[in-house]
């Protein structure tokens, strides 16, 4: 088993997690479907991203008027459901979003107890997956013995 803590600190910030691969982007539900977004991963889980997310948002080199991102890569994927006392980011301007957290704007969880920033959340209406994605230069992964 393992969890991750807090980097700066060394508080732990998630539960006993098991590494598994990221689902198909293909199974998410369509984001103008009107449900709430889902979970990504089941509680207990968590995968390693290697694709880019969060800002800076580039031009992509075919149209310079389409933006992706070009932020972390190796975020930690985790089940909501898994965090341990994250606390929304003090800047509200990182909290954006219409009905709960859309993460756009970098990461807006920070750590309880040093204030570090940790963690995304992308929850908003319009996503298809319900995530938290714990940022690889602020987290250290601790293996548990279970």
């Amino acid at each position: 088993m393992t969890v991750f803590a807090c980097l700066t600190c060394g508080v732990v910030v998630t539960g006993d997690l098991v590494e598994t691969t990221l689902p198909d982007e293909s199974s998410a539900r369509s984001s103008n479907d009107g449900g709430e977004a889902i979970p990504r991963l089941r509680p207990g889980q968590f995968a390693v991203d290697p694709e880019p997310f969060g800002p800076p948002h580039v031009p992509t080199a075919n149209d310079p008027n389409v933006l992706v991102s070009n932020g972390s890569r190796g975020t930690i994927l985790i089940n909501p459901g898994d965090v341990r006392g994250l606390e929304l980011h003090p800047d509200r301007h990182r909290r954006n979003g219409c009905c709960r957290l859309d993460g756009l704007d970098g990461p807006n969880l920070v750590c309880p107890r040093c204030g570090s920033e940790i963690a995304t959340e992308q929850s908003d209406c319009w996503v298809s997956w319900y995530d938290i994605r714990l940022e690889p230069a602020a987290v250290m992964r601790l293996n548990n013995k279970a």
